[in-house]
């Protein structure tokens, strides 16, 4: 089975050996607040665009610390690109690496973020987490090193708010698995939200359950 294509998850043993695989996850380290850093203007003028320290910063100022737990979520507003391979990888020849030009998740900024805070999973719509022009995936080296898993080509992420969501990310228990394809979704206080997500009741709070998950033909 193909494990990296489409919404999937990368498991910390994608890039680091000693780390989880997919089967030894704890379930509850696949749930929690969803935290959504919007920069999809920055990403409009660079397709390079990192987040950057001063964009947590902001988030923070505006929607208070990051809870911990958290899933940290990019959006640059990539999904949109999708399904044109081209304009995913921001490049006129999808066999050529080194012409990929995507946003991601600048090193300097997850660095901060293992110190000061604690997330579960690092996230982003884009086709990684570590920007295209990336050749040695330091996102992906720093986040594996520390058990906490990514989440890439996320869609529909303008439908949840920056704050205040519970977002799933329970991905197959594939021996070994380093990643997988997964549906992953957001749960929201209902507030008006888009009228084609499915509203489900709990005991205290009606919820809006909205998809996050792009839809994927796997190869056979």
């Amino acid at each position: 089975m193909t494990e990296h294509v489409g919404t999937h998850m990368d498991a910390p043993s994608h890039f680091n050996k000693v780390g989880w695989n997919m089967h030894q996850i704890p379930i509850n380290k696949m749930v929690g607040p969803g935290v959504i850093v919007n920069v999809k203007e920055k990403a409009r003028n660079n397709p390079d665009y990192r987040i950057s320290i001063n964009d947590i910063k902001e988030w923070e100022e505006k929607y208070g610390k990051i809870p911990d737990g958290a899933m940290l979520i990019m959006n640059s507003g990539w999904d949109a690109k999708y399904p044109d391979k081209n304009s995913v990888y921001g490049t006129k020849n999808i066999s050529d690496l080194s012409s990929f030009h995507h946003p991601g998740w600048h090193e300097d900024t997850i660095s901060w973020i293992i110190s000061n805070r604690h997330i579960l999973f690092i996230g982003t719509d884009a086709p990684s987490f570590d920007y295209g022009q990336s050749t040695t995936f330091p996102v992906h080296i720093l986040t594996s090193r520390e058990n906490i898993s990514g989440l890439e080509n996320v869609a529909n992420l303008d439908r949840i708010p920056p704050s205040g969501s519970i977002i799933s990310a329970a991905g197959m228990k594939t021996v070994e698995g380093s990643g997988g394809p997964l549906r992953l979704y957001a749960m929201v206080p209902n507030s008006g939200a888009n009228n084609s997500a499915v509203i489900i009741g709990t005991s205290n709070v009606l919820l809006i359950v909205i998809g996050l998950t792009l839809l994927t033909k796997l190869q056979d």
